[in-house]
Order: C-alpha cells, then sequence, then structure tokens
C-alpha cells in the first residue's frame, strides 16, 4: 500500500470550471500548486484564458493573477489532465425526474482513469446521493486504470460547500466535510486544502 502522508501534492486536476470547480481551481494556485482546469465548454475555456469571469465568486483579477503565475492552464484538451497529483471532480448532477443525472460524473470519472497513476488521490465534490462514489465512481475509476481503490490509488468524497455570492462564507473559510472509505483519500485530500477548516468522516458517514 502506498504511503502518501509525507509526499506533498504538486499538479492538481480540476474537472469542471464551474461555480464549484473554479474557485477550487484558483484557490489551489494560490497556495502554489501547478494548476490544470479541464472543461467540456470550450467557451468557458475561451474566457478564462482571457482572464474573462463568468461566476461571482471569482472576479477577472482572480483569474488574470492565476494565469500571471504560469501555474494554471485552463483546457478542453483532456491529455493535459496526464500526471496530476490530485485530482478533483467538480462537475454538475442535474436533477432529472426527481434524482441526480450522474451521466458527467460518470463521463468526468472514465475522463480520469486511465491518467490515474499509483499514489494520486481522486476526490468527488459534484453533489448526489448516498453510495455514488463507492458503487459508481470508483468502480468507473478502476476499471478504466486497472489498478485498486485504498490499495493504489485513493478515492473519496468532499461535497461542494459553495454559495455563490455569499460574502461572509467563502471558499477559503467555509467549512469543508471530507470522507473515504479507508480514510486514507482524506490524508490526500488534506495535502490539497490543508489552510481550510475540516471534518472527516469514514464514506458512510460523508453521505456519497
Amino acid at each position: 500500500m502506498y504511503d502518501i502522508s509525507g509526499i506533498p501534492a504538486r499538479r492538481v486536476a480540476v474537472l469542471g470550471q464551474g461555480y464549484v470547480g473554479l474557485p477550487v481551481a484558483i484557490r489551489a494556485v494560490e497556495v502554489g500548486f501547478e494548476v490544470v482546469g479541464f472543461d467540456i465548454d470550450k467557451t468557458r475555456i475561451d474566457c478564462l484564458r482571457k482572464a474573462e469571469t463568468y461566476i461571482d465568486d471569482i472576479t477577472d483579477s482572480d483569474l488574470a493573477i492565476a494565469m500571471s503565475t504560469g501555474r494554471y492552464l485552463p483546457t478542453d484538451d483532456s491529455a493535459a489532465l496526464a500526471g496530476f497529483d490530485v485530482a478533483v471532480v467538480c462537475v454538475p448532477t442535474p436533477l432529472r425526474d426527481g434524482a441526480p443525472d450522474l451521466s458527467y460524473v460518470e463521463d468526468a470519472a472514465a475522463v480520469i482513469a486511465s491518467r490515474i497513476t499509483p499514489g494520486c488521490c481522486i476526490i468527488l465534490e459534484s453533489t448526489s446521493y448516498p453510495g455514488t462514489t463507492e458503487e459508481i465512481f470508483i468502480p468507473i475509476l478502476e476499471a478504466g486504470s486497472g489498478l485498486r481503490a485504498g490499495v493504489e490509488f485513493f478515492a473519496g468524497y468532499s461535497p461542494e460547500r459553495i454559495d455563490p455570492g455569499n460574502e461572509i462564507w467563502r471558499f477559503h473559510n467555509t467549512p469543508k466535510h471530507r470522507g473515504s472509505e479507508p480514510g486514507l483519500a482524506r490524508r490526500a485530500a488534506g495535502l490539497l486544502w490543508p489552510a481550510r477548516r475540516t471534518h472527516g468522516a469514514g464514506a458512510g458517514a460523508s453521505g456519497s
């Protein structure tokens, strides 16, 4: 089993650059990571490359600063995801007939699976129902990578806590919940969010 306790994350891939994923990506840049912001929406990627925001919680200035570091790469090319230490999946789960549509989560898992390497960590942030991580997300990762979760790579759930437009509880100070079955993904997630207030729990308690 790989021990990631003393290995700092260096390259972070954030899948989905919407109201959840974009703040995650920009915060990761702010604290020093090399970040790939992946989105299938070419219009969004064009805006990001020009440092033009489309959400309330990130300003044009925030984007310009992130771009100027040389450590933020907005892209719609999945090949750029290769070599990540931590991947965060922040894709939408719109309601369809009263239940979350997980097609975007499934597609994101398939995209990232072939780029999983031993010791890396994948975190699902998309809102979903209990069991999504263990029953849907992780099996796709394992099938696409040929590796075992909890043994050769780590996976967990950390539900998004973004409240768009809230001037008091922002991304950096909102308490964050992390969950994983073996507990190891929580340690990996701690490498990504060392400065955020967090609450850890097993996967069964985390909700997905």
